[in-house]
This record gives structure tokens, C-alpha cells and sequence, in this order.
């Protein structure tokens, strides 16, 4: 058990006014255990109790998994021949939990949930917040292996560049890039190449187009270095750029510049996103940047703190966000610009260092 990160639950479950904490097998519980099995419909998961108190609730097929990560008299295991409900209300029981209010986390299964609420009287409540405060500062270890992992992805982007060319498909490129991140000892986590019109869709998951002349591609893509994420986009452009696709990329460049000029000790996360989304909208292109500023990453690839127009959480250092504004016109084009950013001494400092500039390919 990661005991620094397992008192800072302890304390906000405490703070937050929980009787427990369930976490559901996740980057979570990982992130606490360094262990996080399979996911299935049967259902799992860690208590923490505030006072400290801890157990494991699974089917007896993952006990043995549970071997050196949790102590043997705090596993408490259930048969696929007798179902859950009965056995876990017995343990609520015992634990003192009956009764109680009990935060989940962002993996627990709405079913698994409403069905142990029917039959069962604890009270459940979105615990998703809540943990991710205990990850928001992020410390030296972690601020160091969230650099090589921007280092490593940065040498991907930049071969990937070379690789893209009229007459392959969006697929082709993901299998590259998956090969390219093996290079680099990283997992990839996730591969959108959106080519065309596809660009327009922020988060496409297609394969199948082919890529043709004069088009635009939009690669964002993450990998993980031990446990931590990396994310970052560019969009290049085949053969060359037309006048009207370079502004509208000047334009996202210049709004990432003003982004990452705010990403500073003190300012709330609104007053970034509201100044980035000036820039397009200055440009009369607002109504085509529905999405958020940026997302912090960590152990996950989304996780606090979320760069949005409504959230009054004061940047401090140790944060790590993205800052990634985008165009998307249907039907059109798509233009997105992304980097990791890291307040270190007051100020954001990108942590990706591959070309903002225009790349034609």
C-alpha cells in the first residue's frame, strides 16, 4: 500500500464527511495498491473506513491475486454459486458500515451500485472528486517520470511525421504509432489520427479513411511511463496549406500562447480558459471551440485539475494540465494544439517539445 497517498484518502474521506471510501479496480486502486485486476461484471473493490481500517470485498476467483497486497484476514471473498448481496451485507456489518455513507470511484458499476442500494442501507455518493484531490499536486518523483514520458512521446510525434503520406489509411498510422511507442519502452494508451473532415470530430475513433493530398491530419496521442500518462496533439498538413487553414491554425497557436501565458500560480482555471477562448472567439470562430481548455493527467489520462469555464480552482505549483485549444467545423477541418503543462515556480512550463510550428509533411 502507497502509505502517503493511502493516509491522504484516510484524510479526505474524514474531511469529506465519509464513513468509507470503495474503490473499484481502476488507475485508482493501482495508483494505491500497485495492483488492479481485472474488471468484470462480478463485483469488487477496496474499503477504506476513516478510521484508517481497510478491506477487500471480491469473488473467490481474484483472492489469490490479493496475495501480499492485502493482509489475508481483510479479504473477504464471495462463490458465483451464492451471489454477493447476502455475504456483503454481513460484512457492511462487521465493518460498521451499515448505515453508513460510502463514496465511490469513477470505475464503480452503475448496476453493481443500484443493485447493492436496493438491498442494502448504505448510501452511496460520487467519490470521483474526492480522490482526485489526493492526486492534483503532483510530487518530484512524479513531476520527473511525467517529463520523460512528454520526452519519449515527443520523439513519437516526430517520427510519425515522416511516416504519413497520400495513400495510407488513419489505421496504418495508429499501428505505427504503436510500434514507435514500443520503441520508446511506453504503452500507448490511446491513438486518434483524424484526417479531412474527420479533424472535426474532437475525439473521432475511426480508422478507415485514406490519406490524400493537400488534406490535414490530426494526431493526438498518449502513452504511459511508469504508471504516468503522457498526451499531447499537432495537426500537420499533406503536401501543403492553403491560406485560410494557416489562419485558422495561427489562430489556435496564438490561443494556446495566451493559454499557456495565464497557467500561472494563483489565477483560477476559468480565467485560462476564458482567455484562450477570446483568442477564437475575437476571431469569430467561438461557436467552434466547444470543448474545455485542458485536463491534468497523471496516473490517468484525465484526472483533476479540468480547465473549464466554470471551475474557480486556483492553479498552484505541482499542478499538471494540458492546454489544448482547437477548430472544429463540420464537415471540414479540424485544428487542435496540445501540450502538458507544469507550474513550477509560480509559472506553467510545457513539457512538450516537438514544433508548434506549421509542419507540412
Amino acid at each position: 500500500m502507497n502509505k502517503i497517498y493511502f493516509d491522504k484518502t484516510v484524510e479526505v474521506i474524514n474531511k469529506n464527511e465519509l464513513d468509507a471510501m470503495l474503490i473499484i479496480p481502476s488507475e485508482e486502486l493501482e495508483f494505491l495498491m500497485d495492483f488492479s485486476p481485472s474488471l468484470c461484471e462480478r463485483f469488487q473493490g477496496l474499503f477504506i473506513k476513516k478510521s484508517g481500517e481497510y478491506f477487500y470485498f471480491c469473488n473467490a476467483l481474484t483472492r489469490d491475486e490479493l496475495e501480499g497486497y492485502v493482509p489475508e484476514d481483510s479479504v473477504y471473498y464471495w462463490y458465483d454459486n451464492s451471489g454477493f448481496l447476502d455475504y456483503l451485507e454481513e460484512v457492511l456489518a462487521k465493518e460498521d458500515l451499515v448505515c453508513g455513507r460510502i463514496g465511490v470511484n469513477s470505475t464503480a458499476r452503475a448496476f453493481n451500485i443500484l443493485e447493492i442500494s436496493d438491498n442494502i442501507d448504505v448510501t452511496f455518493t460520487n467519490g470521483k472528486s474526492v480522490l482526485e484531490d489526493i492526486r492534483i499536486i503532483k510530487s518530484p518523483e512524479e513531476i520527473e517520470k511525467l517529463k520523460i514520458a512528454a520526452s519519449r512521446t515527443d520523439k513519437v510525434m516526430e517520427e510519425i511525421w515522416k511516416y504519413i503520406k497520400p495513400g495510407i489509411s488513419e489505421g496504418q498510422i495508429v499501428t505505427k504509432l504503436d510500434e514507435l511507442f514500443s520503441n520508446q519502452d511506453m504503452a500507448m494508451e490511446f491513438a486518434i489520427v483524424a484526417s479531412g473532415p474527420n479533424a472535426a470530430m474532437p475525439h473521432y475513433s475511426g480508422t478507415d479513411r485514406v490519406i490524400e493530398e493537400m488534406d490535414r491530419v490530426l494526431l493526438d496521442i498518449g502513452g504511459k511511463y511508469q504508471g504516468l500518462c503522457s498526451d499531447m496533439t499537432r495537426t500537420v498538413f499533406v503536401g501543403g496549406i492553403t491560406d485560410r487553414d494557416r489562419r485558422l491554425y495561427e489562430i489556435v497557436r496564438d490561443s494556446y500562447k495566451k493559454g499557456l501565458d495565464y497557467a500561472v500560480k494563483g489565477r483560477m482555471a476559468r480565467e485560462i480558459d476564458k482567455a484562450a477562448r477570446e483568442v477564437i472567439e475575437d476571431n469569430e470562430y467561438g461557436q467552434y471551440f466547444p470543448t474545455r481548455l485542458g485536463h491534468g493527467i497523471g496516473y490517468s489520462v484525465h484526472e483533476a485539475p479540468y480547465i473549464t469555464g466554470f471551475s474557480d480552482l486556483k492553479i498552484d505549483n505541482g499542478m499538471v494540465f494540458s492546454i489544448e485549444p482547437g477548430i472544429y467545423i463540420k464537415d471540414d477541418i479540424g485544428i487542435r494544439i496540445e501540450d502538458i503543462v507544469i507550474v513550477e515556480d509560480g509559472i506553467g512550463h510545457p513539457i512538450n517539445k516537438a514544433s508548434k510550428d506549421i509542419i507540412i509533411v
